[in-house]
C-alpha cells in the first residue's frame, strides 16, 4: 500500500516550491527593469516647469527589454522541460495559496494588525483631506478670448488640480492652468463620496502670484473646504504631503518633507513670486493647483512648479505658501482682481545714479499721464 509522505519530505518539497516561486517572481521583476543605456542622454541644466498636464495618461508598458539576463532561444526538449516547470510552479502556487488561505492571510483584521501606527495615521489623514482637492479640466475653442463660455464646440487642453476654499463653491488653483482656457470643468467629490462635474465661472485672477479663483454652483453638494494652516513658522525637515491629479490620475498622494523655504521663481508675467516652499514630495504635470499639507492635514501651500531637466518630478517642487494664498484669494473674491499701490513714475536705477555722481535720492525720469503722481 502507498504510504503518506513523511513530514520531512513535505517540508522539503514546500521549501523547494517557495524557492521556485521566489525565483520566478524575481525574474518577472527583472523583466520590467530599464537598462541604464536605454535612458539616453540627460540634460545638464534643469529648468522650471509648471505642472498642468497637457497629455493623456498612457498605459504602463514595457518599452525596453531586460538586459539583466541573456537567454538563448530554446526548442524541443528544453521547451518541454520549461512547460513541466511552469505546470509544477502553478500547482505549487495553488497548494501554497490554499495553505495561506487556511492560515487567514489577507483578512482585514490581519491587515490592520500589520500596519504601523504611522501608516494608519497617514491613511486616515488622506481619507479626511482628499475630498478638499478637485480635478480641473480646461477647454479652448478657435479664437477664444478670456471669457469662460460653452457656446461653441470645445477641445480639452489640459488637466490640473484645485482646492475647495469654502462652502460657497470657490475653488483655488493656479493662474497658469486656466490662462489660455475659454472654459473649465471641475470634478468634485462631496462629503457623501459621490463625484460630480460642474462648469466653473471665473471669479478673479492674480497672474503675478499665479493664483486664480473659480466658482461652481453646487448647492446640493456638501463641499469640504481644506483646513487652512499657517505657512509662517514652517521648518525645513517637517513632513509634507501633496495631493493632486498628476497626468490625470485623480487624488494621488505623495509624501516627503519641506526641503527649503524662502525660494523664488518667475511667474508667467515675468514678475518674481517670493517665499515659496520647496518640497521633495513627488509632484508632476497635473499637480498644478493641488494641496500641500502638513502632518495634521492642514493646507500650507499650493503646488505650482517643479525644477527638472525632464519636465517630471526630480525631487524639487515649489508651492505657494498658504499665507500668500489667503491674502490674495480674499481680495479676488471681493474685488475680482488684486490692486497694488503704484506711484506712477519712472525713475533712474541706483547704479545709474551713482555713475552720474549723484549722492542719493531718486531721479525721476517721467510721469505718465493719468498716473497717481500726475494727478497728485
Amino acid at each position: 500500500p502507498d504510504r503518506a509522505p513523511s513530514a520531512t519530505a513535505v517540508a522539503s518539497a514546500e521549501m523547494g516550491l517557495r524557492r521556485l516561486i521566489l525565483l520566478l517572481a524575481s525574474s518577472q521583476c527583472l523583466a520590467f527593469s530599464t537598462p541604464s543605456h536605454a535612458l539616453g542622454p540627460r540634460l545638464s541644466l534643469p529648468h522650471l516647469s509648471f505642472l498642468n498636464s497637457r497629455f493623456p495618461v498612457s498605459p504602463c508598458t514595457r518599452p525596453y527589454p531586460s538586459t539583466s539576463m541573456q537567454l538563448k532561444p530554446s526548442f524541443g526538449d528544453d521547451l518541454t522541460r520549461r512547460g513541466t516547470l511552469t505546470l509544477g510552479a502553478a500547482l505549487g502556487i495553488g497548494l501554497l495559496g490554499q495553505k495561506a488561505g487556511s492560515m487567514g492571510f489577507g483578512s482585514t483584521a490581519e491587515s490592520d494588525r500589520l500596519l504601523m501606527p504611522s501608516e494608519q495615521n497617514m491613511i486616515a489623514l488622506f481619507k479626511e483631506t482628499t475630498q478638499s482637492v478637485v480635478f480641473i479640466s480646461t477647454f479652448a475653442e478657435a479664437g477664444a478670448g478670456r471669457s469662460f463660455s460653452l457656446d461653441a464646440e470645445q477641445m480639452e487642453t489640459g488637466t490640473g488640480s484645485g482646492i475647495v476654499w469654502d462652502n460657497k463653491g470657490h475653488i483655488v488653483t493656479n493662474y497658469h492652468l486656466i490662462r489660455s482656457a475659454s472654459s473649465a470643468q471641475v470634478s468634485v467629490v462631496g462629503k457623501d463620496g459621490v463625484s460630480r462635474v460642474f462648469t466653473a465661472k471665473l471669479t478673479g485672477i492674480d497672474p503675478d502670484k499665479d493664483i486664480a479663483v473659480l466658482e461652481i454652483d453646487a448647492p446640493d453638494v456638501r463641499l469640504k473646504p481644506a483646513p487652512l494652516g499657517p505657512s509662517k513658522g514652517l521648518e525645513v525637515g517637517q513632513m509634507a504631503l501633496a495631493i493632486g491629479n498628476p497626468f490625470g490620475l485623480d487624488h494621488t498622494l505623495t509624501t516627503g518633507v519641506i526641503s527649503g523655504l524662502g525660494r523664488s521663481m518667475k511667474a508667467t508675467t515675468g514678475r518674481t513670486i517670493r517665499n515659496l516652499i520647496q518640497t521633495d514630495a513627488a509632484i508632476n504635470p497635473g499637480n498644478s493647483g493641488g494641496a500641500l499639507l502638513d502632518s495634521r492635514g492642514r493646507l500650507i501651500g499650493m503646488n505650482t512648479a517643479i525644477y527638472s531637466p525632464s519636465g517630471t518630478s526630480a525631487g524639487i517642487g515649489f508651492a505657494i505658501p498658504s499665507d500668500t494664498i489667503k491674502a490674495v484669494v480674499e481680495r479676488l473674491i471681493k474685488y475680482g482682481a488684486t490692486v497694488r499701490p503704484v506711484l506712477g513714475i519712472t525713475y533712474m536705477e541706483g547704479a545709474q545714479a551713482r555713475m552720474l555722481g549723484l549722492p542719493g535720492g531718486v531721479l525721476v525720469l517721467s510721469v505718465p499721464p493719468g498716473s497717481p503722481a500726475a494727478e497728485a
